[in-house]
């Protein structure tokens, strides 16, 4: 096989020959891989001679197969021994075949960009460092949540209050029957409800005017039931069912979580924000390809949080915000940009400082992942034979390159 290569910005296209001796393999390749499928009277599936199933089978069926094979194999090798980064499956154009013949075809390859990187170090030491600190309110927000998750129910069989757990039926000419279940005072996503239902009984129906989506809409709401919430105290008896010896154990538990989530927070912030830097110092043509991929991801993404954590179709929540699928594509298209931009200039740095994972250090994490789980051996080998490996090993080479970065 030779072949010759021309790059149009990032695209590469390939001119290949096969040589005839080469094709002919192939060719005879594909005469014996029909043999096996292939069913005639008299002979055993899998066992019809060579030049029986020549006789039989179309020479166009036989060459096309050859065909296909051959420059699925060819394709290969040129990727291999050209380290191709191909960003989507080549297009192929066969310009000659026929048996006995060469075989020739152009290959055309869409590849990552060539990026040139601006003095990344020093940017990164342009970004502050910020020290983690945790607020009294934020400990006391996590103590009233941890509380909260503990609370006891009764049945209320008075007026709705504030703090009280309440389920509705609602339903509007635009609405369908829905059933809610919430705690009053928190918050609900139709402005207005919360303050209609105060004051209602079990079994109370009211027409209530609620702001949804900044449009004022009348609902009927019907109250299913009323439930008193009684939060205990915190103390050492509580500390101890939440599995500490007392509260002081408790409190230094909460506030350490809360002191690494920080931490954590911190950290991620400022990995943003020189990467952000660095962007904006780097000139570089984000291909389309990638944009539309990482586009449909974050809409893929937005689909399964409604379902999820709304709990209704994609096709509900697009009415409730009144906007198509393809105008919230629009919306995206430059976080999704932002993004390839961010993995483009990782991929980078990581092909200059010779980043790499190796087997042990993949290893590693994977047991670190498994041990979490009930069956941690189970877990491990179904990782290390699929592609969360691969999610694995970018995530090892991730830290690596932030790490270079001084965070």
């Amino acid at each position: 096989m030779t072949y010759e290569k021309k790059q149009e910005k990032n695209k590469l296209i390939y001119s290949v020959v096969v040589t005839k001796e080469e094709f002919e393999e192939y060719c005879k390749e594909a005469l014996l891989h029909i043999g096996q499928e292939i069913e005639l009277k008299g002979f055993r599936k899998g066992h019809v001679p060579a030049e029986i199933v020549k006789a039989n089978v179309e020479p166009s069926h036989i060459l096309s197969h050859a065909v296909e094979e051959c420059i699925s194999a060819k394709w290969v090798e040129i990727v291999n021994k050209e380290n191709i980064e191909a960003i989507k499956e080549p297009n192929i154009e066969v310009l000659k075949m026929a048996e006995g013949n060469p075989l020739e075809f152009k290959a055309e390859v869409e590849i990552l960009p060539e990026v040139k990187l601006p003095d990344y170090k020093k940017i990164a030491t342009s970004v502050p460092k910020s020290e983690a600190k945790i607020e009294e309110k934020d400990y006391e927000g996590a103590i009233k949540w941890l509380l909260e998750s503990r609370a006891k129910f009764s049945q209320k069989d008075g007026v709705a209050e504030k703090g009280d757990l309440i389920e509705i039926t609602y339903f509007s000419k635009d609405l369908e029957e829905k059933k809610d279940r919430f705690i009053l005072g928190k918050g609900h996503f139709f402005e207005g409800l919360e303050d209609g239902l105060l004051g209602l009984k079990r079994e109370d129906q009211k027409e209530i005017e609620v702001t949804k989506e900044k449009e004022k809409t009348l609902i009927k709401v019907i109250v299913n039931s009323i439930q008193k919430m009684e939060i205990p105290e915190l103390n050492d008896e509580f500390a101890k069912t939440v599995g500490f010896t007392s509260e002081k154990e408790l409190e230094k538990n909460v506030r350490e979580g809360l002191l690494k989530e920080k931490e954590l927070s911190e950290k991620q912030q400022r990995r943003t924000e020189i990467l952000e830097k660095i962007a904006k110092e780097t000139n570089l043509e984000v291909p389309e390809t990638l944009i539309e991929r990482e586009n449909q991801g974050l809409l893929n993404n937005l689909k399964e949080r409604v379902s999820y954590e709304l709990q209704i179709t994609f096709e509900e929540y697009l009415k409730q915000v009144k906007k198509t699928e393809e105008q919230i594509k629009k919306e995206f298209e430059n976080v999704a940009k932002e993004r390839v931009k961010g993995f483009l200039i990782l991929h980078q740095i990581e092909k200059q400082e010779n980043i790499v994972a190796s087997e042990e250090e993949v290893n590693k994490k994977i047991e670190e992942i498994a041990s979490q789980y009930g069956d941690k051996e189970k877990t491990a080998s179904e990782m290390k034979n699929s592609n969360a490996r691969f999610y694995v090993e970018d995530e090892i080479k991730r830290e690596k390159i932030f790490n270079i970065l001084g965070c």
